[in-house]
C-alpha cells in the first residue's frame, strides 16, 4: 500500500510562504490555522472557520479548491487535486468529497483579510479510522492588464500559487493506534570510527497518532553516549517515521548498545535493542603486526638453535 503523510511541518511551512512574483511586485497569502485535528462520527456535520490574508501590496482574485493527500513511494508528497488517487487501497482515508465553503471565489484587496467557513460533511457509511485533506486557496489572474501577467513577446503567462490548511479527521473515535518498529539499520560489526544507524517505526493501525519514547546508545559499561527523544510527530497509517543517529567511538572496547522503547497511540510498548561491534582496526592492525614480528623472531630463534645442537 503508498504511504499516506501528513508531513513534518517544514510542509506547512513550504505552502504558506508560498509566493508569487512578477517584475518587482508579488503576491503572498497567509492562512490559519495550518492544520485541524478533528474527531468525528458517520453521519455528522462540523464547522470552522480558516483565516485568510493577502499579505501584499497588490489585489487579487482567490478561488477554493479540495484535495486529498497521501506520500508516494519514493516520499514526494501528493494532492489529489494535482494527480488523481487511482490505488484502491487509498480510498478508505479520502475526504475531499466530504468538504464545502461559504464562498468558491473571493476577492482581496492588499493587505485585507477574510474568514472563510467550511463544512465537513461525513457520509454515514464513512469508512472508521483516519481520512486527511487538504483546503486550497489559490490566487488566480484577472485579465491581461493583471499584474499577475508576466509578459513574453506576443505571449503571456499566468504565475498563481496557492496555500492551505491540512485536516486530520479521526471517524468513529476508536480507532486502531497501532505501532510497530519495522525496522533496526546498523551494522553488527564494523571497522569504522563512526557508524550511522537507524530506527523504522510504522503506522500499522487505521488513524494517526504520535508515538512517543526514547532511543539511548550506550557502552558496554552502561555510559550513555547518545539520548533521542521520539515526539513531536504525526504518523499517518501505512506511514514510516525514521529517525536516524550516528555512533562515534569513544573506547577502546568499541562494543554499544542501541535499545529504545516507544509507545504507539493506544499506549502499547514497542522495545528493541541491537549490539554493535566497531573494532579498533587501528589498534588491531598494531597487534596483528606485533604479533607477526614476534612469530619471525621466535621461529628464526628456533631455527639457529636447532643448526647449533
Amino acid at each position: 500500500m503508498r504511504k499516506i503523510l501528513i508531513g513534518s511541518f517544514l510542509l506547512f511551512l513550504s505552502l504558506i510562504t508560498t509566493k508569487i512574483a512578477w517584475a518587482d511586485d508579488a503576491v503572498s497569502l497567509k492562512v490559519a490555522p495550518l492544520f485541524f485535528d478533528l474527531a468525528i462520527n458517520p453521519g455528522e456535520q462540523k464547522t470552522g472557520e480558516i483565516y485568510v490574508q493577502n499579505n501584499s501590496a497588490n489585489d487579487t482574485d482567490v478561488t477554493v479548491n479540495f484535495s486529498d493527500f497521501f506520500i508516494d513511494d519514493r516520499g514526494n508528497y501528493i494532492f489529489s487535486e494535482d494527480k488523481d488517487v487511482a490505488n484502491p487501497e487509498l480510498k478508505p482515508y479520502l475526504m475531499k468529497d466530504w468538504f464545502s465553503t461559504d464562498s468558491q471565489e473571493f476577492h482581496l484587496q492588499k493587505g485585507e483579510n477574510r474568514l472563510v467557513k467550511y463544512t465537513i460533511n461525513v457520509p454515514s457509511d464513512a469508512n472508521l479510522g483516519g481520512h486527511y485533506g487538504a483546503i486550497f486557496f489559490k490566487t488566480a489572474c484577472q485579465d491581461v492588464s493583471d499584474k499577475n501577467v508576466v509578459y513574453s513577446d506576443k505571449s503571456s503567462l499566468c504565475v498563481s500559487g496557492r496555500v492551505g490548511t491540512l485536516f486530520l479527521a479521526s471517524i468513529g473515535g476508536n480507532g486502531v493506534k497501532k505501532g510497530e518498529i519495522e525496522r533496526v539499520d546498523a551494522p553488527r560489526v564494523t571497522f569504522s570510527d563512526h557508524t550511522g544507524f537507524s530506527v523504522a517505526i510504522k503506522n500499522t493501525g487505521n488513524t494517526h497518532f504520535q508515538p512517543e519514547g526514547t532511543i539511548d546508545v550506550k557502552t558496554f559499561t552502561g555510559a550513555e553516549i547518545l539520548h533521542m527523544d521520539v515526539k513531536d510527530k504525526t504518523l499517518l497509517p501505512d506511514e514510516d517515521y525514521v529517525l536516524s543517529g550516528e555512533i562515534a567511538r569513544s573506547d577502546g572496547l568499541g562494543i554499544y548498545k542501541i535499545s529504545g522503547s516507544i509507545r504507539d497511540g493506544d499506549g502499547n510498548e514497542m522495545k528493541f535493542q541491537r549490539w554493535v561491534f566497531m573494532l579498533p582496526w587501528k589498534e588491531i592492525s598494531v597487534i596483528i603486526v606485533v604479533l607477526g614480528v614476534f612469530y619471525w623472531f621466535r621461529k628464526k630463534f628456533q631455527v639457529k638453535k636447532i643448526g647449533k645442537t
